[in-house]
């Protein structure tokens, strides 16, 4: 989820400051901005905590991370403290007890203190999801002139834990640079694109990710499009909580800050949850 989340929220970040054809401040003060993911099932990790940055200078995560925040996750009495941990892209927080899961159908509480700012937000985490038919083990690429042939053998379905929920479904190239390693018998064949430059989001920052994302409202999905590779993915299934599902379509879709869906106060960010299944499949020239 990092590594698809810093590349979108460093574009919505940049959003943020500028606003709705809103000229670029002189004066920008810097908001808190939290950002925590509380998925089921998963320890409490990848909460991440930075502070906004103005246009008139380039956005660098290592600079804008705020390592010294107290950071808490709250569920009923108990209450966790959360660790700040360095990495490569600026750190993170995560619970320095990492047998504690996030458990499902529970209120929890998320509250951040950086100096006199104190950012809040709540979240009622979703009931588990399970596949009920997903993928099979490898899929033939039918070419490009038969991507739109029906395929109703291998649309996938999952459980719905309430009615009227979305879901973010993400597809992910394991490994864009081996092919041949997964054939039976191995060879040392090289992978590639499905589609070379034909992307259009090929020149944002999730069009250099090997992730496809896509909102549905309901199970029973497939399309070829998911695919930006051939070789090894792995097919997700979010289903989150509004706050997971505004928070997504913001960065994605409208890429400009709208603060009623905000679902934080006292700084800029959100507070969602969501449960989630995975699957693998390889998919053959």
């Amino acid at each position: 989820m990092k590594q698809l989340l810093r590349p979108l929220t460093l574009l919505f970040l940049a959003l943020v400051t500028i606003g709705c054809e809103d000229p670029v401040p002189t004066d920008y003060k810097p908001e808190v901005v939290v950002q925590a993911f509380l998925i089921v099932d998963q320890p409490i990790k990848d909460v991440q905590v930075y502070w906004s940055q103005p246009m008139t200078d380039s956005f660098s995560y290592q600079r804008a991370t705020i390592r010294d925040a107290e950071v808490w996750v709250v569920e009923g009495a108990a209450r966790y403290p959360l660790r700040y941990v360095g990495d490569t892209t600026g750190g993170h927080y995560e619970a320095a007890d990492s047998a504690v899961r996030i458990r499902p159908l529970t209120t929890y509480r998320v509250e951040v203190r950086v100096g006199q700012a104190f950012v809040v937000g709540t979240t009622t985490t979703p009931d588990r999801i399970a596949w009920i038919k997903d993928l099979p083990p490898e899929l033939d690429y039918p070419g490009r002139e038969n991507e739109l042939l029906p395929v109703d053998s291998l649309k996938v379905r999952w459980t719905i834990p309430a009615p009227g929920m979305e879901y973010v479904l993400r597809m992910t190239c394991l490994d864009t640079l081996n092919y041949g390693t997964y054939l039976t018998p191995p060879t040392d064949e090289t992978n590639g694109r499905i589609r070379d430059k034909e992307l259009v989001d090929e020149n944002e920052p999730l069009g250099r990710l090997p992730v496809r994302l896509a909102f549905v409202q309901a199970p029973d999905v497939f399309s070829w499009a998911a695919f930006k590779y051939f070789g090894m993915h792995e097919f997700s299934v979010y289903a989150g909580d509004r706050n997971f599902v505004n928070w997504f379509k913001q960065i994605t879709f409208t890429r400009q800050y709208n603060e009623l869906l905000n679902s934080v106060t006292g700084g800029i960010g959100v507070v969602g949850s969501a449960s989630v299944v995975h699957d693998t499949v390889f998919v053959r020239r």
